[in-house]
């Protein structure tokens, strides 16, 4: 493909000389090329790297003048390359775009315990993230620093407060796009209630090119409490736990996850996810203290200790598997105070402090507004391994998880990989079972349960969001060595996971649902198969048809499958 003329930023075509294949090369990297390079052909005839609005509104126009279709990227950490293309196809990448981050003044009045954030799409939530605290702001938003905004917004935004204050989308009040036409529109609950249903949440990247977004946040200072309790804390709390895997650990965790998902009437301010990362991730990112070297040092030793010297010597004296805890409470409404019952479930984590007891590595607790707070559990790397991954994302409605067994199966599955004991004894019954070294895992496990959480209440408010009835998510990325053997265990693995996670005699989710975020397997939205996973039923399927074929009706903004195909009705 040819330079578009009178684009003044950058341009890689696929197929130019040594060099510009060299610079082609490397701008096409993302987050799921090395997984889906070649699978999902992700080598789009041009990259662009517009300089601002200018540039955007040419290369629409250029591109529905020549059917040609666009894929856009701005963090491009889609997991299945949806932020890619191919053939003859052009993808915009906006990574340097819209870096605008501005406090605005409401023209309509707003709550006095918000205000509104005028953001662009490139902004990374890392940026987000200290912008907000430096204004003594929050929202929820998702813990990855390295994500940006465009397609986080457009995904729900899944983050830590959930369960307190909602999705990160449910906070939009003005979407500014480039259409289809080539106009910059300012798109609203107001005055396009369709297309701003269908754009926050319907079929993401899939409507026209986002360059900006008004958000709606929260001032810290309305959300402080003002009664002492127990300890002489008012909240909000929160507390960070690292333990060294251990079955026990995680299984105690899981439970207090599936007891709190199944209680209808559980309060709405407390929040609670786990995660487990393998071997040779670096804690240190988690814990403030992870900068001091001494305290590093301190954390070695005591795991020096914890562990059979044979296994030290094959993980070289790096970090071995770890249980994260991200525990919090907030007073959301009046009459909130952190009080006996509330101290009483903070207190069965702190009683899983110690280390020589139950490997606990750092346990640190927060007491400081929620601006500071949700600063606490941002996650400052880029991917946690740098290697190619099988993803899993199941979503679940069950409040019988306790019944049901779910933490002891959970726990099953993550210790064929995790467990250092099958390593050092080989006592499996399987040739392959052993694939401590070979295979990592990233698991995240959050709880969004309960008739008087934000996530499920705030299901009407305009958005088409799925499954908003979700009492957990549970996200499961198993990274692998990139040889053939390790690739077909992670896929063996995630296929027996499917099988129990999934399905009518389930312990965790009886239907098939998943989060575009976490998109995985399969991805053309033409098949019934897959949209079914993704939408709760063909009305809303159809319904988002629709309006894409109003929105989009050159096919300008379908660059691969993973789009909600257009309905063109006889009107």
């Amino acid at each position: 493909m040819v330079r578009i003329q009178g684009i003044e930023g950058m341009q890689y075509p696929r197929d130019g000389s040594k060099s510009e294949q060299l610079d082609y090369a490397l701008f096409n990297r993302q987050y799921a090329t090395s997984t889906y390079r070649e699978d999902h052909d992700m080598y789009p005839d041009l990259i662009i790297q517009p300089k601002g609005d200018e540039d955007v509104v040419k290369a629409v126009n250029w591109a529905r003048s020549n059917k040609i279709a666009i894929s856009v990227k701005s963090g491009g950490h889609q997991y299945s390359g949806a932020s890619s293309t191919s053939g003859r196809n052009i993808q915009l990448d906006l990574s340097n775009t819209y870096k605008h981050l501005m406090r605005i003044d409401p023209v309509d009045p707003v709550d006095q315990d918000k205000t509104l954030i005028y953001v662009g799409v490139s902004i990374h939530l890392k940026d987000f993230s200290a912008y907000l605290i430096h204004n003594s702001l929050f929202i929820p938003h998702g813990q990855c620093a390295y994500v940006c905004i465009g397609g986080h917004v457009q995904t729900g935004g899944y983050g830590q407060v959930g369960r307190s204050f909602g999705l990160l989308g449910d906070h939009v009040r003005t979407i500014r796009m480039v259409c289809h036409d080539g106009i910059i529109r300012d798109i609203t609950k107001r005055n396009d209630t369709e297309l701003f249903n269908a754009i926050l949440g319907g079929s993401p990247g899939n409507f026209g090119i986002i360059t900006h977004y008004i958000i709606e946040v929260y001032k810290a200072a309305h959300y402080v409490g003002t009664v002492e309790g127990p300890r002489g804390i008012k909240g909000p709390y929160g507390l960070k736990g690292i333990w060294m895997y251990s079955p026990k650990i995680l299984k105690k965790l899981l439970t207090a996850v599936a007891e709190m998902a199944d209680d209808p009437e559980f309060p709405r301010g407390f929040d609670l996810n786990i995660n487990v990362l393998s071997t040779d991730f670096p804690n240190a990112y988690l814990f403030p203290e992870g900068k001091d070297a001494g305290a590093v040092q301190r954390v070695q030793n005591n795991i020096k200790y914890f562990l059979a010297n044979q296994f030290l010597k094959r993980l070289n004296y790096s970090f071995p598997a770890a249980v994260v805890l991200y525990a919090q409470w907030c007073p959301t409404e009046k009459g909130d105070e952190y009080d006996e019952n509330v101290d009483k479930w903070f207190q069965r984590f702190r009683d899983l402090s110690g280390f020589f007891a139950n490997g606990a590595l750092q346990i640190n607790v927060f007491d400081m507004d929620m601006s500071q707070m949700m600063g606490q559990w941002m996650f400052h790397k880029e991917r946690e391994f740098e290697l190619p991954y099988v993803k899993r994302t199941y979503l679940t409605n069950s409040r019988t998880l306790v019944r049901d067994n779910w933490a002891d199966n959970l726990v099953k599955r993550i210790d064929k990989i995790y467990n250092p004991a099958q390593h050092l004894k080989n006592d499996s019954g399987d040739n392959d079972y052993e694939r401590y070294l070979s295979c990592k895992l990233s698991v995240q496990i959050q709880c969004f349960g309960g008739n008087r959480s934000r996530f499920y209440t705030n299901r009407g408010s305009g958005t088409s969001y799925s499954w908003r009835d979700t009492t957990v998510m549970q996200l499961m990325d198993c990274f692998h060595q990139p040889d053939a053997d390790s690739k077909a265990y992670a896929e063996r693995w995630q296929a027996e996971n499917d099988s129990i996670m999934v399905g009518p005699q389930s312990c965790f989710s009886k239907q098939d649902r998943r989060g575009h975020g976490g998109s995985y397997g399969d991805w053309n939205m033409a098949n019934e198969k897959v949209w079914r996973c993704y939408y709760e039923d063909k009305e809303k399927y159809e319904r988002l048809g629709r309006i894409r074929a109003k929105a989009d009706p050159n096919g300008t903004f379908t660059p691969n499958p993973f789009a909600v195909p257009v309905i063109f009705t006889p009107n």
